[in-house]
């Protein structure tokens, strides 16, 4: 049995490089058509994106929270995070997706005391062209992958948000995890394999991510210093409760706790 894997088209998903690359957004919807049967996801939008107990988690892919860069227009009067508790709209790639839940979370988090104004875009490019044309006012985007929209002058760095649980973790429909847990207890395993090989030997594999995502040099070394992709695959189910919880409270997710959220594969 094959396994049809999706992954998000960046830096973290190099030791993949045989899955497809696909938002999270994207690929909860494909999930749960039916179309792929592992995706890897940012957690946030996997938590927001289960429904009905369709979709679990099932297992840690990078343990390290997922720093998300909050970006304005260069000549934006904004200063603080805080300034941009106002009249302002996010963009976002899709419902449901990172930059849509992040959104959310930060202003939870600031406790603005209002949801915010969340307009869907689409991908990086379209969101840094929609702050340039004025059509949104601010969105988020992993740290790395904005560094280049940075140097070269087409957004402005505001701040980073990081929410406290782990960056990317594996989902699947439940019944594939009660069917197939020992070919996912597998595929983990390998990716293990991989992540490991892929970061120790940085120095060599940040030529390929380079090459691969356009990224400088030093990006990349930046990236490989905080980084650190699970060495197991086991789900900490105290900090996905806490996502659960802080998400509940920014508005994302409603009646849901940590058991309709995680399934751990079974031999």
């Amino acid at each position: 049995m094959v396994l049809r894997v999706g992954c998000v088209p960046e830096h973290f998903s190099a030791p993949l490089v045989r899955a497809a690359e696909i938002g999270t957004g994207d690929m909860m919807r494909r999930l749960e058509a039916g179309e792929l049967d592992v995706a890897i996801c940012v957690t946030e939008g996997l938590v927001a994106g289960i429904k009905n107990n369709a979709i679990r988690l099932f297992g840690t892919f990078v343990e390290t929270p997922l720093p998300w860069a909050v970006s304005v227009r260069v000549d934006a009067a904004y200063a603080t995070l805080d300034d941009l508790a106002g009249n302002v709209v996010f963009g976002a790639s899709r419902l449901g997706s990172g930059s849509d839940v992040m959104a959310r979370y930060m202003a939870s988090q600031f406790e603005w005391g209002h949801e915010p104004d969340v307009r869907v875009v689409g991908d990086i490019h379209a969101l840094v062209n929609g702050v340039q044309t004025r059509t949104i006012d601010a969105f988020l985007w992993e740290r790395t992958t904005m560094q280049r929209h940075y140097t070269q002058n087409e957004v402005r760095y505001l701040g980073t948000v990081r929410p406290p649980w782990p960056a990317f973790s594996y989902a699947a429909q439940t019944q594939f995890i009660q069917a197939h847990g020992q070919r996912l207890l597998a595929f983990m395993q390998w990716a293990q394999t991989a992540t490991r090989n892929f970061m120790s030997d940085v120095e060599q594999n940040s030529s390929f991510v380079c090459e691969r995502f356009g990224y400088a040099q030093s990006d990349v070394k930046a990236w490989a210093e905080y980084v650190r992709y699970s060495e197991d695959g086991r789900v900490d189910r105290a900090k996905i409760a806490k996502a659960v919880k802080v998400l509940e409270r920014a508005g994302v997710v409603q009646g849901v706790d940590v058991d309709g959220v995680v399934l751990t594969p079974e031999a």
